[in-house]
C-alpha cells in the first residue's frame, strides 16, 4: 500500500492539516516543535485502536488515503469516534468509519491487517543495536500474526517502547537461506549482501564477512572486521533500518511476493539522519532507494544534507507555528541541491543565526574597538577572534586590514 494523503483535525496541537506525499521520498522538515514527529505519531493511530500516546480534542479526527492494488481506501477515525477524557485517557466510542468520499472504501481501524498485505512500517529514532546472546534458530511468527502485530505495534515502534531483534533474523537467515523452501530468502538475503558496501559512505568498505560456529556475526569495515555490536552507531543505525525492513517485508508478505526488491509499501523513519555522519547523510537517500525501489519512504529530518540529496517534490515543509484553521501542505516544486547548508537552515529550517554568540560579541567588539581607536585591545580580541574562527573568514581578513592600518599610522 501507498499513502497518498493524511488529513488532520484537533488531533495534538493541529488544527485542520492535510497533507499530501508522493510515491518515493518524503522529507518532513520544518523547525523544533512543528510536528515532524506527530505526523508519523497520526499515521501510527490509523493502523490500531489505541490513544494512549496522543491528546485528542473536541470532535478530533484522522485518516489515511491509500492505494492497495489499485483500489483506493481511506483508514482512520471520524469525528465522534474519540472521547477525550485526559492525559493518555482518551478512548474510542467505537468501530466508526471515516468519512466517505466517491471511489475510495472507507475501513476501520481494525480491519487494515485483513486488507492490507503490506501494513506501514514505523521506525523510531534510536536505532542501537545491543548485545543478545543468540543460542540458534527461532520460528518465525505467519504473514498474518505479523500484519497484526506491525498494526497493533506501530505507536510502539515509534517511541521505541518495544525491542526489535536484530541479531535473531540475521542467525535465523544463517539457518535457512541454504534449504531448498527458502528461494525468495536466499535471494533477498544475496541482494542484502551485494548492496551493503553500495549504501555505507565512500571507501568504507562496508560488507558483511561471515557467522561463526559462536553464532555472532562478523563485518569488515575499514579493511578491520569487528562485531556486530561493534559497529559505530552510524552502521548500526542504518543496519537495523536496513534490517528492520527486510524482516518487515518477508514476514508480512505471503509465499511468493517477499522479493524486497519488488515490494511495495510505506516506511516511515524519524529523524533519519540519526548518529549519520554528514558525508552519509548525503548518499543515504539513494542508497535506500537502490535497495528498496518500490517502496514509498516517509522521514522526518533535521538534516540539511538529507534535504540537499531530495529531488523535485520530496521535502513536504511544516510551519513553526498553526494559527490558521486549515492548512493544506504539499511537497515543494524545486530541489536544493544547489544550495549551501547554511542557506538551507536559514532559507528552509528557520535558523535565525549560525553565527555563535561568542563570535558574534567579539565581532562587536573588535568594531567598538576600532571605533575607540584602542589598538591595543583590538589586538587582543582579534587574537580571541582568530582563535575561535575558520582561517579563512572575511571578517578576519577586514579586522587584520584595519589593525595593519592603524598601526602604520600609531
Amino acid at each position: 500500500m501507498i499513502i497518498e494523503k493524511l488529513h488532520l483535525k484537533n488531533f495534538r496541537h493541529f488544527p485542520e492539516v492535510n497533507i499530501n506525499f508522493n510515491r518515493g521520498f518524503n522529507f518532513i522538515s520544518g523547525p523544533n516543535g512543528c510536528g515532524k514527529t506527530s505526523i508519523l505519531a497520526a499515521i501510527g493511530h490509523t493502523l490500531n485502536g489505541y490513544t494512549e500516546y496522543s491528546r485528542h480534542g473536541e470532535n478530533c479526527e484522522y485518516w489515511i488515503d491509500v492505494t492497495e492494488q489499485g483500489r483506493k481506501f481511506r483508514s482512520g477515525k471520524r469525528a465522534g469516534s474519540i472521547i477525550p477524557v485526559g492525559y493518555r485517557k482518551d478512548s474510542l466510542s467505537g468501530g466508526s468509519r471515516p468519512p466517505e468520499e466517491e471511489g475510495r472504501e472507507p475501513i476501520i481501524y481494525y480491519e487494515v491487517e485483513e486488507i492490507f498485505k503490506l501494513p506501514p512500517l514505523i521506525i523510531g529514532a534510536q536505532r542501537k543495536i545491543t548485545y543478545k546472546n543468540i543460542t540458534g534458530m527461532t520460528k518465525e511468527t505467519d504473514a498474518t500474526g505479523s500484519r497484526k502485530h506491525y498494526c497493533d505495534n506501530s505507536l510502539h515502534y515509534l517511541y521505541n517502547s518495544v525491542e526489535r531483534n536484530i541479531k535473531q533474523w540475521m542467525i535465523n537467515r544463517y539457518f535457512i537461506i541454504d534449504k531448498d523452501w527458502a528461494v525468495e530468502e536466499k535471494e533477498n538475503w544475496a541482494h542484502l549482501i551485494k548492496t551493503l558496501p553500495e549504501i555505507a559512505p565512500f571507501n568504507s568498505n562496508f560488507k558483511y564477512i561471515r557467522t561463526g560456529r559462536d553464532l555472532e556475526p562478523v563485518f569488515s569495515i575499514y579493511e578491520k572486521e569487528c562485531y556486530l555490536e561493534e559497529l559505530s552507531s552510524g552502521f548500526q543505525a542504518i543496519l537495523y533500518i536496513i534490517i528492520t525492513i527486510f524482516e518487515w517485508i518477508e514476514s508480512c508478505m505471503p509465499e511468493g511476493e517477499r522479493c524486497v526488491k519488488n515490494a511495495e509499501g510505506t516506511v516511515l523513519i524519524d529523524e533519519l539522519d540519526n548518529h549519520l555522519h554528514p558525508e552519509w547523510q548525503l548518499t543515504i537517500r539513494n542508497g535506500i532507494s537502490a535497495l528498496f525501489p518500490q517502496l514509498q519512504f516517509i522521514v522526518t529530518t533535521h538534516s540539511p544534507h538529507l534535504l540537499a540529496s531530495a529531488n523535485k517534490n520530496e521535502i513536504i515543509l511544516l510551519p513553526p507555528s498553526y494559527e490558521k484553521e486549515k492548512y493544506n501542505i504539499c511537497p515543494l516544486d524545486k530541489t536544493y541541491s544547489g544550495w549551501s547548508t547554511d542557506l538551507i537552515l536559514t532559507g528552509l529550517m528557520g535558523v535565525l543565526s549560525l553565527d555563535s554568540k561568542e563570535y558574534e560579541k567579539l565581532v562587536e567588539a573588535c568594531y567598538k574597538n576600532i571605533e575607540e581607536n584602542d589598538i591595543d585591545e583590538l589586538k587582543r580580541n582579534y587574537s580571541r577572534l582568530e582563535s575561535v574562527s575558520h582561517p579563512d573568514d572575511s571578517i578576519l581578513i577586514v579586522l587584520k586590514t584595519r589593525i595593519a592600518g592603524m598601526e602604520a599610522i600609531r
